[in-house]
């Protein structure tokens, strides 16, 4: 059966999908399981794959051109098909219908419908052409031309012979490469009767080069005739700030049917339409290239202009002490090397403790865990923390989703696993959604501080500068309209004292990820070996443990721990109290003055390193000591 190649539906918000590159060429042979095109939504890029050997006979889709999804967008033969059996040019399969993608033109099911063609007004786009036959078939009218459907498309569109095209293609046949060949050397143009408000691509009468589908679409939206319209681009291309200069819209936002708006969050040419451009030769200088925005790129622009226009956005800095915080990562580490075989993924980083300090905040301060739409603050139940990757596409932001029931080595496991998959391009679209809090780190990059501009519907977003002599500043943005200045200050208050005293944010961690995993049927729970200590499992000591509650945890442990050590040496049993806001714990004994001080710093010692919070709670194998 023949193959149908379709824009795939990548996330249930999709309205339209960009078809970034054609990986074969019209007319060449593919393999099974190869990948033929690269196709990107908003957020995300998939591959177009082949599921059988043959050839790629039809090409209905251009490269930079966007369409719905289950739009056709070419087509691949096997060694006994025919092109005639394939759907036509743009047949759509809409979401969730039960049409059978690969049905022919006469026999499409119930969800399989006419798209637009090419020229977007529902007209037969190889109309007007000699040998136009939207059917596909070889024979032309009159001039027994050869030809793809694409390449009969392309040549109606830049009024071209096709008789006048020497074709490449099996038997003789004229594909989209003879075309557009043919369209470069400027040769055999024919008048072709054009409507001005649908502007031909291709040259036009005046000799342009071609129009990006992009810049024809947002023509037909304002009216605008590109024939009339000077063009700034590379070889006097029209380019779409041409257009909107022309429709006097080159400084404003364009007025823009909900339809263009892909992500649903406002309109999209506009937002980032930036001034109109200028005569570069005016000021002696020299453009090199024009580049366009488009996939990732451009949703990040409009993503951020829609933030700065919309939200009132105030960020406050505040330089925090985070020298044990690395020294933290690095025992934790450590343990997890010895514990677990020096798994790279065990690997705990500055990073990940932020993240965990940052859940640590949001779980006491949920108003900051949350979105705002619709003029309504809405507190979300997981703690879903994104920290921005700097990809090849774009910023990215994949998600590490409801942290507050991990690990640090689940946080620092689970963001390894998207930081490769985004550099990779693997991520899917569910990795990027689904953020309730951001945290964006350009301290490698050089940079001491920084503004980061909020990513909406969030209400904040974590800055992290440069380690300097130990200290960083974070800068803390937030969204003014939900929550105030002295809300920030606290909440930033909250999680500067988690990077400050680390071994607090550890031992919650730890006691989130045991209590989440036990709840699952799994009494081993999820922490790593190195953080639940040699002693097994840590009772959690609350559903929301507070560092109170933590302390007394130890407590009860090293008094436990003690008891066995005191048994072998008729020693007493003292008591204990535990303090965790220091830079390495404070374990104060308490004895009935029947042991030596020597005797009880021995005994102190030996719980603290027998305990089962040893290696979760940093610094507990040598603290310090006090005797009551």
């Amino acid at each position: 059966m023949v193959q149908a190649l379709r824009m795939p539906m990548m996330g249930n918000t999709m309205e339209t999908g960009l078809l970034a590159e054609w990986v074969v060429g019209e007319g060449d042979p593919v393999e099974a399981d190869q990948v033929v095109a690269v196709v990107e939504s908003e957020k995300a890029a998939a591959d177009v794959v082949a599921d059988r050997d043959g050839t790629l006979a039809r090409i209905d889709v251009a490269e930079g051109e966007e369409v719905p999804p289950g739009t056709l967008v070419g087509v691949v033969l096997g060694p006994d098909e025919d092109v005639a059996d394939a759907p036509p040019p743009r047949n759509r399969v809409e979401p969730g219908g039960g049409g059978d993608p690969d049905a022919g033109a006469a026999g499409a099911g119930d969800g399989v419908r006419s798209g637009p063609t090419a020229g977007g007004d529902g007209s037969d786009p190889t109309e007007g052409v000699p040998g136009g036959d939207a059917s596909g078939g070889d024979a032309s009218e009159g001039g027994g031309v050869r030809a793809a459907p694409g390449a009969r498309r392309l040549a109606g569109e830049a009024g071209v012979d096709l008789a006048a095209v020497d074709g490449t293609g099996p038997g003789g046949a004229v594909l989209i490469a003879d075309v557009e060949e043919h369209v470069a050397e400027g040769t055999d143009a024919t008048d072709v009767d054009a409507s001005p408000e649908v502007p031909v691509g291709g040259t036009d009468r005046a000799g342009r080069a071609f129009l990006p589908p992009s810049t024809r679409r947002l023509a037909r939206e304002l009216g605008v005739d590109t024939g009339r319209v000077e063009g700034t681009g590379t070889g006097g291309r029209v380019t779409e700030s041409d257009v909107r200069r022309a429709a006097g819209l080159a400084t404003a936002p364009t007025e823009r049917e909900p339809s263009g708006d892909r992500s649903g969050e406002g309109g999209r040419a506009g937002d980032i339409a930036g001034p109109a451009p200028r005569d570069p030769s005016r000021y002696g200088v020299t453009v090199t290239e024009e580049r366009e925005l488009s996939g990732i790129r451009r949703t990040v622009a409009e993503r951020m202009s829609r933030s700065a226009r919309e939200a009132p956005q105030v960020t406050l800095n505040r330089e925090v002490t985070v020298g044990r915080a690395f020294e933290t990562a690095e025992e934790l580490t450590g343990a997890a090397d010895a514990a677990d075989g020096a798994r790279d993924d065990a690997a705990v980083g500055f990073v990940d403790l932020v993240v965990g300090a940052a859940v640590r905040a949001l779980e006491r301060h949920p108003e900051f865990n949350a979105w705002y739409e619709g003029e309504r603050l809405r507190l979300i139940g997981e703690v879903n923390v994104a920290v921005a990757v700097d990809a090849e596409a774009g910023l990215l932001t994949p998600v590490v989703r409801e942290a507050g029931g991990l690990t640090l080595a689940d946080i620092a496991r689970e963001r390894r696993r998207l930081t490769d998959a985004v550099l990779d391009g693997t991520h899917g679209l569910d990795d990027l959604q689904g953020g309730t809090f951001t945290v964006s780190n350009l301290g490698p990059l050089g940079v001491d501080s920084f503004d980061p501009i909020l990513d909406p519907p969030q209400v904040a977003i974590l800055g992290l500068g440069r380690v300097d002599d130990g200290t960083c500043t974070l800068s803390l943005t937030f969204d003014h309209r939900v929550v105030d200045g002295a809300d920030a200050a606290r909440f930033l208050d909250t999680l500067a004292a988690g990077l400050e005293s680390p071994s607090v944010v550890v031992a919650e961690r730890a006691a989130a990820g045991t209590a989440a995993a036990g709840s699952e049927g799994d009494p081993s729970g999820s922490a790593t070996d190195a953080e639940r200590g040699a002693g097994g499992a840590p009772e959690p000591p609350d559903d929301a443990p507070d560092r109170g509650a933590v302390e007394a945890a130890v407590a009860s442990d090293l008094a436990e721990r003690a008891r066995e050590v005191a048994a072998v040496h008729g020693w007493p049993v003292p008591g204990f109290e535990v303090r965790l806001d220091g830079d390495r714990p404070t374990v104060t004994v308490c004895g009935d003055g029947d042991a030596s001080p020597a005797t009880l710093r021995r005994l102190a010692y030996a719980a603290c390193r027998e305990s089962r919070y040893a290696d979760t709670v940093a610094g507990l194998r040598d603290p310090s000591i006090d005797l009551a």
